[in-house]
């Protein structure tokens, strides 16, 4: 396995190449191995095949985004609901990657410590809970994409196992991977004490709650969904806190590592996250995605209640025929024009982390949780925390203006949903949001009629001929891609996009 040497350097640790390779007989003797081993799983996640699909699977096919003036053929594609088991954003081999890495970790660091007194329990427990959350968040993903994947727990160290390997139903891998997630969730570190990057971009508790919280909410298990959020919340270890609206853009996005950032994946001038400069563009590359106007407020695409949310005005501007992204690339220096110009916003240089879990996931998640239990203290309550984002975003206006607005369970679950979008436009979260929506209504009609006929009808004007290939729930997976299924004859094509019943593998 490729292994790594350690310096003090935390963006080393996170970024650097492999150097040698080495034999498992000469591997897994020193603690030192299992670090190694434990950084590649973490360099594996921050890998730009894994950042693109993460953004690409949790934003093209919702109503964020359009296409951009430098739109690549495979994104095009999905965008306009034409896609099929060739496109290259179906294959999922980094994700296989990284859970392998993982799967090797768990099965060979508890022998290290036969072999290196100074490796502790403590440690080794810490090095485990790392691994089983990587792992989970690796799965969690996937079955979010494609719904039924192969389950591995074994390592592929050698010729020994078998490669063909058949799908296991999404749910069932899910369930599996939270009680695991569960079993172990206190041992993870309550914080790292090297330092903040540390602390932002390993696994932490909190971080292991957030993922429970995530996965139990895709599951409709709403309280234990609540009781993980309650957890990261009333824990006063690894402290988090909104940041303050006049730092919000640039602490969070523009620098990272902010303090209501729970888990992120580290980038740096060594790793540059070319993922988002490719698909938000920057001064030298085109964007390949644009925003879908959410400028008319009061109008046909009113989900920014006031003109001056800084979600508004921070996250896309008009430039011309299109609506640029700036979250994450760009920081605006001047809040004058409340339209907003392209000159009113600072590049950045492309080292920006992507951020899995910060605060405001918290509070809407069990926001949207306590809405669907439905009590009248739990909508209360859900409207309470929906205003904590909120208000923050909206200095201008009196703490609490969303209270009393919302009172019915439908009333409370869109307001919810709503935030969500406000909140974590283009950061790879909308569709998940969607298909979850979806899932919990059992058929898509709903929100296709609401959220996504207005995006397919801007793209192609073809609303009528788009609507039929969407209107499935198995639609809203994407294919397996052509080589997978070839590769491992175990494998089934989703329902929606089988061709035929013999396909040449």
């Amino acid at each position: 396995m490729a292994t790594l040497s350690l310096t003090t350097s935390c963006e080393d640790w996170f970024s650097t190449p492999p150097e040698s390779e080495m034999v498992r007989e000469d591997f897994w003797k020193k603690k030192s191995d299992v670090e190694g081993a434990m950084g590649a799983c973490y360099r594996t996640l921050a890998d730009q095949g894994v950042i693109k699909r993460l953004l690409v699977w949790g934003e093209v096919r919702s109503d964020n985004v359009l296409d951009s003036r430098n739109r690549e053929d495979n994104v095009y594609k999905m965008l306009t609901a034409n896609i099929t088991a060739t496109n290259e954003y179906t294959r999922w081999s980094q994700f296989y990657t990284c859970i392998n890495q993982c799967n090797t970790l768990l099965a060979n660091a508890p022998g290290v410590q036969d072999e290196d007194p100074d490796y502790s329990t403590t440690e080794l427990r810490q090095h485990l809970a790392e691994a089983r959350a990587i792992r989970a968040f690796c799965y969690f993903t996937l079955v979010r994409t494609f719904k039924d994947v192969p389950y591995v727990t074994e390592p592929y160290e050698d010729d020994s196992r078998p490669f063909m390997v058949a799908q296991t139903a999404g749910d069932e891998i899910l369930a599996q991977e939270l009680a695991g997630l569960q079993a172990i969730d206190t041992e993870a570190p309550a914080m790292w004490t090297e330092n903040i990057p540390y602390t932002k971009g390993r696994i932490t508790q909190k971080a292991v709650w957030a993922l429970e919280a995530d996965i139990a909410l895709w599951l409709n298990r709403y309280q234990e969904c609540i009781d993980a959020c309650d957890k990261v919340l009333s824990t006063t270890t690894n402290p988090i806190t909104l940041e303050r609206s006049s730092t919000y853009f640039r602490n969070v996005f523009f620098t990272g590592n902010s303090e209501e950032s729970i888990w992120e994946l580290q980038l740096d001038q060594n790793n540059q996250n070319y993922a988002v400069r490719d698909f938000f563009g920057d001064n030298n590359t085109d964007a390949q995605l644009s925003s879908y106007n959410f400028s008319n407020v009061g109008g046909s695409t009113d989900l920014f209640l006031t003109q001056r949310d800084l979600r508004r005005m921070n996250a896309f501007v008009s430039a011309g025929a299109y609506y640029a992204i700036k979250k994450y690339i760009a920081l605006r220096t001047n809040m004058t024009n409340v339209a907003g110009r392209e000159s009113d916003f600072q590049w950045g240089d492309a080292r920006c982390n992507w951020i899995l879990y910060r605060l405001p996931d918290v509070y809407l998640m069990k926001a949207e949780a306590l809405a669907e239990l439905g009590g009248a203290d739990q909508l209360a309550e859900a409207v309470r925390l929906c205003g904590l984002t909120y208000d923050r975003a909206n200095p201008d206006l009196e703490a609490g203006s969303l209270i009393g607005n919302y009172n019915s369970q439908s009333e409370v679950r869109n307001l919810v949903f709503d935030e969500r979008q406000r909140e974590f436009l283009f950061e790879g979260k909308r569709y998940f949001d969607l298909v979850r929506r979806m899932r919990r209504e059992g058929t898509p009609t709903q929100v296709l009629e609401t959220y996504l006929r207005k995006k397919y009808e801007e793209i192609v004007s073809m609303w009528a001929d788009v609507r039929p290939k969407l209107n499935d729930v198995d639609a809203i997976y994407l294919p397996i891609h052509r080589d997978e299924l070839r590769a491992n004859t175990l494998l089934h094509q989703n329902r929606f996009y089988e061709t035929s019943s013999d396909i040449t593998r």
